[in-house]
């Protein structure tokens, strides 16, 4: 049987692409004491420019894209922060992670620039939260796991923070819901509900709110496909109270108290009446942001130097002010949110122009966008390598789209 060249670098690209965002996600604890993670995330970009030079026979397709442009502003913005930043070096650090990333993209982008789906990169994306699960569990031992389960605690974050995992974990479990409602049931749906579990132990809620949006997300678009006006709105309501049964059911489960109580004390925390200490931390890091925005509001006080002063006050190396928005705003200034988010918006216009309802990677597309723009209200993640991951797909998405109305225009014509 004559070998396929081109098809098996294609699937050593998809491979080493999802062994980079695992490492990326997990090397720093994986490795211990052992400083050459960043080596180590080298080779796989190496090997998948030797593969992708296999695939197109020697010839380098690149292509500068609005991606690429947003990129560089952001990165100048950076870098435009040094100039009144508390710590200059410490902006200068975080500014080329950043450059690095941008390299990363366009190697990434190349590989995956000329699909005509993004389906592939949906389950890299999928599988990527399942690895970093279960390599969790496996990191902190299964009977550490049953203990957190059983007396209604949660993780600890000595791996990967806690709430990453619970976003990965929630991440999988949606596409996987949408594997099995838009394609068909497969042996491996069974994967989520273990890693449902994990979610639970980690007790995060920006992941527990995920799943249920997702999920209801996942049966209204379903829903909104039918011809029939009244038969779209009866299954809408069909599917909501069916989900609402099961998602009280579910809910009840012992493992999913400690959750429910962060949540029940964050709503105490906004309301003034209460709170748990998380809450009311992360409620101090914004006012913190805000006051640090004050001292510089175009240029900021230098990209990542929020942390020095968080440092200073709580003691505790890389503590983020726990919101994507507010970190920028401090530490890059307008000028910087506007250039990151300058990426979003174009997404956003693009998939509302273009939108597709009746595709099934546009819906799956959607929800993790959404969930992007929401979720960093929560977190920081600018400085993350999946970030970019994912900004790519929704681009590739965009690009896609386009594509086809642009064919539909021109047979009409």
């Amino acid at each position: 049987m004559k070998l396929n060249i081109t098809a098996i670098a294609d699937r050593m690209i998809w491979f080493i692409t999802l062994i980079f965002l695992v490492l990326s996600l997990t090397i720093s604890f994986a490795l211990g004491d052992a400083n050459y993670g960043a080596y180590v995330l080298f080779v796989c970009l190496f090997g998948l420019i030797i593969f992708y030079l296999i695939r197109e026979q020697g010839v380098i397709k690149f292509r500068f894209t609005w991606m690429h442009g947003y990129m560089l502003l952001f990165i100048g913005a950076c870098y435009l922060s040094t100039i009144n930043a508390i710590e200059p070096s410490v902006a200068l650090s975080r500014s080329f992670d950043i450059v690095k990333i941008f390299f990363m993209l366009i190697i990434l982008y190349m590989c995956y620039q000329d699909k005509t789906s993004v389906d592939t990169l949906l389950k890299i994306g999928m599988w990527t939260g399942y690895i970093v699960c279960f390599y969790t569990v496996y990191f902190y031992g299964l009977d550490y796991f049953i203990t957190v389960l059983s007396s209604s605690a949660r993780i600890a974050n000595d791996a990967l923070n806690a709430n990453t995992v619970g976003l990965l974990g929630a991440n999988a479990i949606v596409m996987t819901l949408y594997y099995m409602l838009y394609d068909r049931p497969r042996w491996w749906n069974i994967i989520a509900l273990p890693t449902l579990g994990i979610l639970a132990a980690t007790g995060s809620r920006k992941a527990l709110v995920f799943v249920v949006v997702g999920t209801v997300l996942l049966f209204v678009f379903k829903s909104l496909r039918s011809a029939n006006v009244v038969d779209s709105i009866a299954k809408i309501i069909g599917s909501l109270l069916a989900l609402t049964i099961i998602g009280i059911a579910v809910l009840q489960l012992p493992m999913f108290s400690e959750v429910l109580d962060r949540m029940s004390s964050m709503v105490d925390a906004f309301s003034g009446t209460g709170g748990d200490s998380s809450t009311i931390i992360r409620l101090a890091l914004v006012d913190i942001g805000w006051d640090l925005f004050y001292q510089s509001p175009m240029t900021g006080v230098g990209v990542n130097n929020p942390s020095v002063l968080t440092y200073f006050l709580y003691g505790k190396e890389n503590y983020y002010l726990h919101n994507n928005y507010i970190e920028l705003l401090a530490g890059t200034g307008i000028i910087g949110l506007l250039a990151y988010y300058s990426m979003y918006v174009y997404i956003a216009y693009n998939l509302i122009r273009y939108r597709n309802f009746h595709s099934n990677e546009y819906v799956m597309v959607l929800i993790l966008f959404l969930s992007q723009i929401v979720m960093d209200m929560g977190m920081v993640s600018y400085e993350s390598k999946s970030t970019y991951f994912y900004m790519m797909m929704f681009y590739l998405e965009v690009q896609l789209l386009r594509k086809g109305r642009k064919n539909e225009a021109q047979q009409v014509m």
